[in-house]
């Protein structure tokens, strides 16, 4: 059937003006006059008046547009695989040379991974300002004072970009935005493999709603975050175990928390599914032992250029419980704070002890679900969608964590219709509303910057209450209405 894509207007149509849209932001947002200006730009900077920032909506509505246009063909005649990731390769080469409007962490990929490879130092225990004559320092803003929050991986990675980039912080920039393409696109190769036995249009039109999405895009190439090579880790292991290998599959999978600590929050899942597909004690006994020698062997080589693992606990413990923003519980302070009662330490403490309780009594819940044998699928998303909704701090590229998890979410849904004709509807019907609420969160979240930038500076005279007060239920709530309007689309 791939070959009927040729053929298909809307198809190539989408994919033309696509192209068109990233070589604007080429242009409207460039990396090379702007790379080592200080201080570092952002989506306002970039459009400083209300009706420009509606112009950067009018932009991304259109790319999300143009990208549905192009799933609705694939999804329809199919496509082959080789077709899917080379236009997706062809739309993010633009986005290489553009500016990260959104977010400036790839600054301090580039400044951490200078720590190990030019000073040879600890990221973990020394912070970027303890080397005060680092020609780069300047670039690390806000975090001068903070180690690293990542994994060892993920340190390791960035060490031996910046050991080949040295000085040169455009060289370094668009390597770490290479490397987010290209784990962007492992990804997309992973999922295409996971629906090997789903129908072509099926397999091509949700291989193609991750290689194409414009959010991910923006996150992965144009802010280059390490989360795709954290989620290609969590990935490529459950499919390693699904295909029978389930102690190298969880190996695998734990390699995702030692490139981003959240990753560690969906190995129990993955853990109840393996054991309870285990045919016997001896074989339970055996997966218990390898995952458990096994992990301590790989947290001790990860960890053997840098020491002890405990300055990355305390760090992530000391960021787990400091500020608050963009979030349910931001606006719940926020409220708490218009009504006259002032935002102390001890409500920051209190919202954040209140933020892990409820995370835990959900995790224990979908613990039991998981054990009582709900698909993996459901119960990885909904552990990192309840994350999304209860921390202190949200950012934008939390919510991809949920979504290859929602694209693979198939299985059940076509076997269950096929065995069950009188709840198929219903099955179908789930599915498909999960997963439209997850493409309309991406869009959304990407949406919000301007209701805390643009729309909070010109039209709410800087109030971080009343932002809040449209943003977060412009994020979290509206994909739920808008996915309502959807709930046959596959």
């Amino acid at each position: 059937m791939a070959p009927k894509i040729i053929a298909q207007r809307p198809f190539w149509l989408a994919a033309g003006l696509s192209l068109a849209g990233y070589w604007l932001a080429r242009f409207w947002f460039p990396l090379r006059p702007f790379f080592n200006h200080l201080p570092l730009a952002d989506i306002r900077a970039f459009t400083p008046s209300l009706g420009l920032g509606l112009a950067y909506a009018v932009w991304l509505i259109v790319l999300y547009a143009l990208y549905w246009l192009a799933y609705r063909a694939v999804r329809q005649a199919g496509a082959s695989f080789g077709l899917i990731v080379t236009t997706a390769v062809l739309l993010a080469i633009p986005l290489l040379q553009t500016y990260p409007i959104n977010a400036n962490d790839i600054y301090r990929y580039v400044i951490r991974g200078r720590i190990t490879s030019v000073y040879d130092e600890n990221p973990f225990a020394v912070p970027p300002n303890a080397i005060s004559d680092d020609p780069l320092l300047p670039f690390a803003g806000e975090w001068a004072g903070a180690t690293s929050p990542y994994g060892p991986i993920w340190e390791l990675t960035a060490a031996a970009v910046t050991a080949v980039s040295r000085d040169n912080l455009l060289l370094g920039l668009t390597v770490f935005k290479a490397l987010g393409l290209a784990a962007h696109l492992a990804i997309a190769a992973l999922i295409w493999w996971a629906l090997a036995d789903q129908p072509p249009g099926l397999r091509a039109g949700r291989t193609l709603l991750w290689a194409w999405n414009p959010a991910l895009l923006l996150m992965f190439v144009v802010d280059g975050h390490n989360d795709a090579l954290m989620l290609f880790w969590l990935l490529l292991g459950w499919l390693l175990a699904r295909r029978g290998r389930p102690s190298l599959g969880f190996l695998v999978a734990f390699s995702a928390p030692l490139t981003k600590p959240i990753g560690l929050l969906l190995l129990p899942f993955l853990f109840l599914v393996l054991w309870q597909g285990l045919p016997d004690r001896a074989a339970r006994r055996r997966f218990l032992l390898t995952i458990v020698l096994g992990g301590m062997t790989a947290v001790a080589l990860a960890f053997l250029p840098f020491g002890s693992p405990l300055d990355l606990l305390q760090r992530l413990q000391n960021e787990a419980a400091g500020g608050v923003s963009f979030s349910a519980s931001a606006l719940i302070l926020l409220t708490t704070r218009f009504a006259g009662f002032p935002i102390t330490a001890g409500a920051m403490q209190g919202m954040a002890l209140a933020s892990v309780g409820v995370l835990a009594v959900v995790f224990l819940w979908l613990a039991g679900l998981a054990w009582r044998k709900r698909p993996f699928l459901r119960s990885a998303a909904d552990i990192f969608a309840a994350y999304v909704l209860t921390a202190l701090n949200f950012r934008l590229w939390y919510t991809t964590w949920l979504f290859p998890w929602l694209l693979l979410d198939t299985e059940g849904e076509y076997g269950d219709a096929q065995k069950d004709g009188k709840n198929s509807s219903f099955i179908i019907h789930h599915s498909s509303f999960r997963l439209h609420a997850g493409l309309w969160l991406l869009l959304t979240t990407q949406l919000s910057v301007l209701i805390y930038g643009h729309m909070r500076f010109y039209l709410l005279g800087g109030s971080q209450f009343a932002a809040h007060l449209i943003g977060v239920p412009f994020v979290f709530l509206l994909p739920l209405i808008l996915a309502k309007k959807h709930p046959q689309s596959h």
